[in-house]
Order: C-alpha cells, then structure tokens, then sequence
C-alpha cells in the first residue's frame, strides 16, 4: 500500500478550517492556536508524502494556507483579547477610585445643604 500523504494533508485541511473558524472567537482562539500549529505539521507532512509519491499536493497546500491563517487570525485575536482584558482590569482601579472621590464629593454637599437648611432655620 502506497503512502501519498492524502490522509494527513485532509487532515492539515480540516484543522485549518477549525482554526480560521475558532480564530473569530474570544478566548477559544486559544484551541485555535493549537490546531492551526498541528494543521501546518500535518499539511507539511503530507505535502512531503506527496511530492515522495508524484501524488497532487494540492489538499496539503490548500490545508497549510488556511492552517497558517487560523493561527495568525487566532494569534491576533488572542494578543487582542489579553490586551483588552489588562487595560479594563487596569482602569478598574482608576474606576473605583473615582466612585471613593464621588461619594466624599456627595457626602460633603449633603453635609453642606444640611448645614445651611439647619442656618435658615
């Protein structure tokens, strides 16, 4: 039986697809990451089986694309994702400390009115 590489470059296309897929959504484009790096593996592998066996190489090539771009999509996603998460967690504290300045701002104008409802008197 002859090994033209055919299994592992559909294999190499299917990954790709599922990372160009799973690219697209937060914090999954982690799996994405990890599918697209096993999709370049197999599709190299079976565009080498291939080439070795004068076989069409074209599934491996179309599979190391999409593979290629589902990790970069995914890599891109994620470094978004991190990003957007340190800078929210960031601000939480200049959020929080700006509500610690509002109430002693609300209390001090309660204190005031009171003071001068209790002077009209």
């Amino acid at each position: 039986m002859q090994n033209n590489g055919k299994g592992m470059s559909i294999a190499g296309l299917v990954l790709g697809i599922l990372a160009a897929i799973a690219a697209w959504i937060p914090w999954v484009n982690i799996a994405a990451i990890i599918l697209g790096i096993i999709g370049i593996v197999l599709s190299a592998k079976g565009s080498k089986q291939a080439k070795t066996a004068e076989a069409s190489t074209g599934i491996a090539t179309a599979g190391l694309v999409l593979s290629i771009i589902g990790l970069i999509l995914a890599a891109i996603g994620f470094i978004s994702c991190t990003l957007c998460a340190v800078c929210v967690a960031g601000s939480a504290g200049s959020v929080n400390n700006a509500l610690r300045d509002l109430e002693k701002d609300i209390s001090s104008a309660v204190d005031e009115m009171s003071r001068f409802i209790n002077i009209t008197k």
